[in-house]
């Protein structure tokens, strides 16, 4: 196969790894390499970025949860104010754990797909 001359300016001379000019199929293929684990690196760091993220917001979910529920439990809030209070605090509660079991779910999703 004939070899590839590029612009000076293109993204692939940084390829030409022996300095002729001329970019071959060897060097074009180990540049393509090292485009292709760029990019995976990139969107595992991503990856990875979400994960904690969604890591954090789980456990802030069922901390806020558990400090309701304590709260709503000792003699601070008067039983009448728990009453008038109970659709909305059954929501939240609802919400905060829905956030739980979707980051519990995706996570075992997850693994379950790696194998």
């Amino acid at each position: 196969m004939a070899a590839k001359k590029l612009d000076p300016k293109s993204k692939y001379a940084a390829l030409d790894t022996d300095g002729d000019g001329v970019v071959s199929d060897v060097e074009m293929a180990m540049g393509d390499a090292e485009f292709k684990m760029k990019e995976r690196s990139v969107r595992l760091e991503n990856e990875d970025k979400m994960a904690d993220t969604q890591r954090i917001m789980a456990w802030v979910a069922m901390s806020v949860t558990i400090i309701a529920v304590i709260i709503l439990l000792t003699p601070i809030v008067a039983i009448d104010r728990v009453a008038t209070a109970s659709g909305f605090l059954n929501t939240f509660i609802v919400a905060q754990l829905g956030v739980v079991v979707g980051f519990m779910g995706s996570t075992a999703l997850s693994k379950t797909k790696l194998k």
